[in-house]
C-alpha cells in the first residue's frame, strides 16, 4: 500500500492588546476552552497558540523559539474532562546570561531565591546542570497555569542533531504545539522525529502496527527516566499519550515514514520494515553519534565480537561489517533499550534534583505531589 502524508495547517492568529476588564472575561473564557472543550483538539490548540503568543509578548526579553507540550497542550487519555493541566513550555534564546538578567528585572517572581544571586548564577545552574534547561514553574500568568523552562537554542539543536541528554529532543519527539518557530530548529527536529522512528524499529518485529510504533517512539524519552520508577509519572503515561494523540502522531510522522526506503504499509494501520541486515546496518549508521556509540558499547559489553577489519580495507567497509553483525544478533531491543537508558538517566535525575534550586523547595514539593497524584490517579 502506498504511504500517505499529511499535511498540516497553521493558522495564523494574532491578538489585539484587550484592556484589563476585558482581559478578565478573556481569561475566563479561555480557562473555559481549555478545560472543557478538549474533545475539540483543532479549537483547543488554536485558542491556546492565540494566547500562548500574546502571553510571550509580554517578556522584554527576546524568544527565538518557543513550544508547547504535555497534558496542557495536547490531549491524553485518562485525564477528566474539567481538568486543568498545566501548560508546559520550552523557550529557545540566544544569550541564557542576558535572557534572565532581563526577565529577572521584569519578572522576578517567576524565580527562586537562586536568582539573587544574578543571572549569571541562574545561567550557571541552566547550562551547567542536568540537561540544560532552567524551569520557573507553578506560575499564573494571563490567566493559565504556566511552567516554562530555558535552554539556549545551542543546546536545544544539539540535543536534537545529536541526542546529547535526549531530555529535549524526546519531548520534542511528542507532539509539540510551535508558538515561536525557527526555521533552523525546524530542520533540527525533522532529523530528531526520523532518528526517533529509526530507533524503534530496532526495537520492533518486522510487521507492527501504527500503535505500537507510537508507543515505542513516544517511550523512549521515559527510558531510564528515574521518575517511571519511584510512582513521580502516572506509569501508563506512554499509553495515554498514544490513545489521545494519535490522529496528531500519525500527522507528525507521516512524511519520514514516507521517505524511510525501509519502512511501508501493508495495510490500513500496519507496517513491514526490510529486515536484512543490509538495510538495518545502513539505518544503524543514521543514528546520532551518541546512541550509535552506546549501541556499539552495549553490544561489545554483552560480548558480542565486533569484527575486525582486514588488511587493505577502508574504515567504512569495516563500519559496514561491524554494525550488520550488530543488528544480526537477536538481542538488538534490549541492547538499544540499555543504550538509550545510558543516555538518558543521569541528566533526567540531575535535572529532576536541580527542580529543588530552581523552583524552590515549597513549589518543588507541590509538583512532585501533584505528579503523584497523577501516577495514583
Amino acid at each position: 500500500m502506498s504511504k500517505t502524508a499529511v499535511t498540516a495547517q497553521k493558522p495564523s492568529l494574532i491578538m489585539a492588546t484587550p484592556n484589563r476588564k476585558t482581559q478578565q472575561t478573556e481569561d475566563q473564557k479561555g480557562q473555559q476552552v481549555l478545560s472543557n472543550d478538549l474533545e475539540s483538539s483543532d479549537k483547543h490548540r488554536e485558542y491556546l497558540k492565540k494566547i500562548l503568543k500574546d502571553m510571550l509578548r509580554q517578556f522584554s526579553a527576546p524568544v527565538r523559539y518557543a513550544i508547547a507540550y504535555g497534558s496542557g497542550a495536547y490531549k491524553q487519555a485518562g485525564y477528566a474532562k474539567d481538568a486543568k493541566p498545566m501548560i508546559d513550555l520550552i523557550l529557545g534564546v540566544s544569550h541564557p546570561e542576558h535572557w534572565h538578567a532581563l526577565n529577572i528585572q521584569q519578572h522576578r517572581d517567576h524565580y527562586s531565591g537562586l536568582a539573587s544571586l544574578g543571572s549569571g548564577a541562574v545561567a550557571f545552574v541552566e547550562e551547567k546542570l542536568g540537561a540544560g534547561v532552567y524551569f520557573n514553574t507553578h506560575l499564573e500568568i494571563g490567566g493559565l497555569r504556566v511552567k516554562y523552562g530555558v535552554t539556549s537554542v545551542k543546546n536545544l539543536s544539539e540535543d536534537l542533531l545529536n541526542w546529547k541528554t535526549l531530555y529535549l529532543a524526546g519531548r520534542m519527539q511528542k507532539p509539540t504545539l510551535v508558538v515561536r518557530d525557527d526555521p533552523f530548529i525546524r530542520v533540527c527536529g525533522q532529523v530528531n522525529l526520523a532518528n526517533a522512528v529509526r530507533v524503534a524499529l530496532l526495537m520492533l518485529p518486522k510487521n507492527f502496527t501504527e500503535t505500537e510504533l507510537f508507543t515505542t517512539i513516544a517511550g523512549i524519552s521515559y527510558t531510564g527516566d528515574a521518575r517511571m520508577m519511584v510512582g513521580g509519572e502516572n506509569p501508563n503515561k506512554v499509553q495515554n499519550i498514544v490513545a489521545g494523540q494519535l490522529p496528531i502522531l500519525r500527522q507528525s510522522y507521516a512524511s519520514i515514514i514516507e521517505g524511510l526506503p525501509n519502512l511501508e504499509y501493508i495495510a490500513n494501520d500496519v507496517l513491514q520494515q526490510d529486515m536484512t541486515p543490509e538495510a538495518r546496518a545502513a539505518m544503524f549508521r543514521k543514528l546520532p553519534r551518541s546512541m550509535y556509540e552506546s549501541l556499539v558499547m552495549q553490544y561489545r559489553r554483552s560480548g558480542g565480537q565486533v569484527p575486525v577489519g582486514q588488511i587493505g580495507q577502508s574504515e567504512s567497509q569495516a563500519e559496514v561489517e561491524m554494525t550488520e553483525a550488530i543488528v544480526k544478533d537477536e538481542r538488538i531491543p534490549q541492547f538499544t533499550h540499555k543504550a538509550l537508558e545510558s543516555i538518558i538517566s543521569r541528566p533526567a535525575l540531575t535535572q529532576s534534583l536541580k527542580g529543588i534550586l530552581t523552583a524552590g523547595v515549597i513549589k518543588s514539593y507541590h509538583y512532585v505531589m501533584e505528579k503523584r497524584r497523577k501516577a495514583a490517579a
